[in-house]
């Protein structure tokens, strides 16, 4: 008798939620943009019952919206919602810089240079895509080797919003980024904890008021 294979059907939900995600942070499907289910289950190639899974996911990452009787649409950018994400992010990753400080192993030290040496790269190429993966690649890097579960379980839920915040926004030089992560990270290297919390509150903060500053600028109201 043949063996029954059994299909995770989870999986085709976070395959259309990754297709969805990645249309978000491409641009493709613009903050604001109408979506519906039939449209997008057309698009991915999967049912409708499964992107309606993948959207309710995403509606809890804070990527996309869903309104009583008009339906869905791609999160919209707000001083508001900045401002609450970028305050979160403060403090989370505050605590993640100080515990990473006080436990990082070699095998750590390495991890944590290469994601630095990756935005270093980005920097110089100019790429504004690139800066804004890697940028959220080595804060994702510094959570993850802080070793607390439920700090990147909640890490996880604002950070693709912010990512597009970043992606939205990030128009000017980037000069500014390579001294700013150098410090955090020497800081945590150092194993100097207090300092490393510092640097990523005042780190975020800063790069809040940036946010926040441009968005006000484009709709004053």
């Amino acid at each position: 008798m043949s063996k029954v294979i059994s299909i995770d059907k989870r999986s085709f939900d976070l395959q259309a939620a990754d297709w969805i995600r990645h249309a978000v942070m491409s641009g493709d499907l613009a903050p604001g943009t109408r979506v519906t289910e039939l449209a997008l289950a057309e698009q991915i190639g999967l049912s409708r019952s499964t992107v309606r899974t993948a959207m309710q996911r995403l509606a809890n990452e804070g990527l996309l919206v869903q309104h009583a009787y008009t339906g869905w649409e791609v999160a919209s950018l707000t001083p508001e919602d900045a401002w609450e994400l970028y305050t979160l992010r403060s403090e989370l990753e505050g605590l993640a810089s100080k515990l990473t400080a006080e436990r990082l192993d070699d095998a750590g030290r390495e991890t944590l240079r290469a994601a630095l040496d990756e935005l270093v790269l980005a920097v110089q190429k100019k790429d504004r895509r690139h800066v804004a993966e890697a940028d959220i690649g080595l804060h994702r890097t510094i959570v993850r080797l802080a070793r607390h579960r439920r700090l990147s379980a909640m890490h996880s839920q604002i950070i693709d919003p912010i990512h597009l915040y970043i992606l939205s926004t990030n128009r000017g030089s980037f000069d500014d980024l390579i001294p700013t992560h150098t410090q955090l990270i020497e800081a945590i290297l150092r194993g100097d904890a207090a300092n490393a919390h510092r640097l990523a509150c005042e780190h975020v903060t800063v790069s809040c008021e940036q946010v926040v500053k441009q968005l006000e600028r484009r709709d004053p109201g």
